[in-house]
């Protein structure tokens, strides 16, 4: 039976956190990586009743879009929503995960989702608005163990390059060195000048797996005393949002169809007439992306949540706004994370919960 640890490590693989915004309170909330699970609820909310059918089912893990805690609760002595969730879980050893805009601007997760289910074509993210921080490690090694030292580099995530993994670069030099009274060196004796061919072992990887990447090396080096430099590099943009384009349609017709893709009831906002073919899409609460999406050359936004004045504002610069609805425009991409932890985890079960009509949010 898998443990949360592991499922932990799935969940990396597919969302990973360094893709989340600023302060999201992403990842375990409540548990423990060493408590193993089967099966495990993927759901959109945490709520008591997402809880007690996770109970019901015999769930011992929940992966939630939206964290049980943004602003945790003081004491666990009232009634809130939360206060009764952290009980239900805790009572029934339940651990809650959650994956929130780390999974709406993963590749494959809720917002490619959308787009694809709105059949957008020459679907591309837009925005930048996560910076992600990368960094490089030079360290220096014997040629024999190299490929030991990469490889556990590469399993604390560095060396990650696009579709590539495990990218390294490595030239021929020699070493100098000393030992002093203490040491234990695998070549040379103590007190006696030494020089030895060594390999310099060049890597690249995202700054919030410095910690990791650290670890791994000095655990792996063969040397008692390995020497390394890790610096910053460069940044690198991310975005949530993503755009794409569609047969040119009327308006009017396209909320139509935002309707049938998704079984959503949207509020439309602009001109019915209005000729639309580059759509832009953000679930959930994206109405604020609306400048952005005009930017980017969208002639519309669906989103999951479109407040007065984002519509006002919108409406004065002629790109339309759909709003479907956080379930409707975020529930596809949850079910795409179960299919895609069931597909990368075998041994476990992964079960959707779909709210009935007029729970948990969904209208």
């Amino acid at each position: 039976m898998p443990t949360i640890g592991e499922l932990l490590d799935v969940l990396e693989e597919i969302a990973p956190a360094h893709l989340a915004m600023a302060d999201d309170p992403i990842g375990l909330q409540i548990g423990r990586k060493s408590d193993k699970f089967s099966p495990c609820v993927v759901t959109l909310d945490i709520t008591p009743e997402v809880l007690n059918w996770a109970k019901e089912k015999g769930a011992e893990a929940v992966v939630a879009h939206h964290p049980l805690f943004f602003n945790p609760p003081r004491d666990l002595a009232g009634d809130s929503l939360q206060v009764q969730c952290v009980r239900l879980a805790m009572a029934n050893s339940i651990a809650i995960i959650a994956a929130h805009t780390n999974w709406d601007a993963a590749p494959g997760g809720v917002n490619d989702t959308l787009a694809r289910m709105l059949g957008l074509a020459d679907i591309e993210a837009f925005g930048g608005d996560i910076t992600v921080q990368d960094c490089k490690m030079v360290t220096f090694l014997p040629a024999d163990g190299l490929d030991s030292v990469v490889d556990a580099l590469a399993g604390a995530g560095a060396g990650d390059i696009g579709l590539y993994k495990r990218c390294a670069f490595h030239s021929e030099g020699l070493g100098t060195f000393e030992p002093q009274e203490g040491a234990n060196p695998i070549v040379g004796e103590v007190g006696s000048r030494e020089t030895t061919p060594e390999r310099r072992v060049e890597m690249r990887f995202s700054s919030h797996r410095r910690k990791a990447v650290e670890a791994a090396l000095l655990s792996a080096h063969p040397y008692d005393q390995p020497a390394y430099d890790i610096w910053d590099v460069s940044t690198e943009a991310h975005s949530l949002p993503r755009i794409g384009s569609m047969s040119p349609t009327t308006f009017s017709e396209f909320v139509g169809h935002v309707d049938r893709s998704l079984g959503s009831s949207s509020r439309g906002f602009g001109h019915a007439g209005k000729k639309v073919r580059r759509i832009a899409v953000v679930g959930g609460s994206g109405g604020r992306y609306w400048l952005s999406a005009k930017l980017a050359g969208a002639d519309a936004l669906v989103t999951g949540e479109v407040r007065h004045h984002e519509a006002v504002e919108a409406a004065e610069t002629g790109i339309c706004l759909v709003d479907s609805g956080h379930y409707h425009t975020e529930q596809p991409g949850m079910a795409e994370m179960r299919d895609r932890l069931e597909s990368q985890m075998p041994t476990a079960n992964f079960l959707l919960f779909e709210p009935l009509p007029g729970h948990c949010g969904r209208p």
